[in-house]
């Protein structure tokens, strides 16, 4: 019974999130951590941290805690839980896009939806930031995390390869 929950409320969130993987978070978080206690905040935000250091992160993410909440089956129902909703939506949305793409409803639509998207990734970076930022050396991580991405062309994935060998030299 378990299983199926958890494999309903992975279709459920990724088929009603728009805006990217990290807006699905704040659902998740509340869902598997706060209502369902299937997962502890450490070992969600560790799901989240193995995830971005492997190629199709929230894939991994998901599976991660599939495995986490039920073992093999789980991470393997969690991975077709993640993709049946995406497959579906963007079947139908290809069939019909072009016909539709300049109704006023849909250009409504999206420009409803941005500000909400927007407002689902502040509720993200606040969420994670009260769990990881602890004290002033994983705050300080954070800050110079954020301006090197912000004001350099330096991969992601080098910034988070520093900040793990900052936090392991510093923490």
């Amino acid at each position: 019974m378990i299983l199926l929950k958890f494999c309903w409320i992975l279709i459920v969130v990724n088929a009603l999130t728009i805006g990217g993987g990290f807006v699905m978070l704040p659902m998740l978080q509340k869902e598997f951590v706060e209502k369902y206690h299937w997962l502890t905040n450490k070992e969600f935000m560790d799901a989240i941290a193995i995830g971005q250091v492997t190629p199709g992160p929230l894939t991994v993410m998901n599976a991660f805690m599939g495995y986490k909440i039920y073992g093999l089956l789980g991470a393997i129902m969690a991975m077709i839980s993640s993709y049946l909703p995406c497959i579906i939506i963007v079947t139908l949305v290809a069939k019909y896009y072009y016909t539709y793409k300049k109704s006023v409803i849909v250009i409504s639509s999206f420009n409803g939806i941005k500000p909400a998207v927007i407002g689902l990734l502040a509720a993200v970076a606040i969420s994670l930031g009260n769990t990881s930022l602890v004290d002033p050396i994983t705050f300080g991580i954070a800050i110079i995390s954020f301006a090197v991405i912000a004001f350099t062309k330096i991969d992601p994935t080098f910034v988070i390869i520093g900040a793990g060998v900052m936090g392991a030299l510093f923490l």
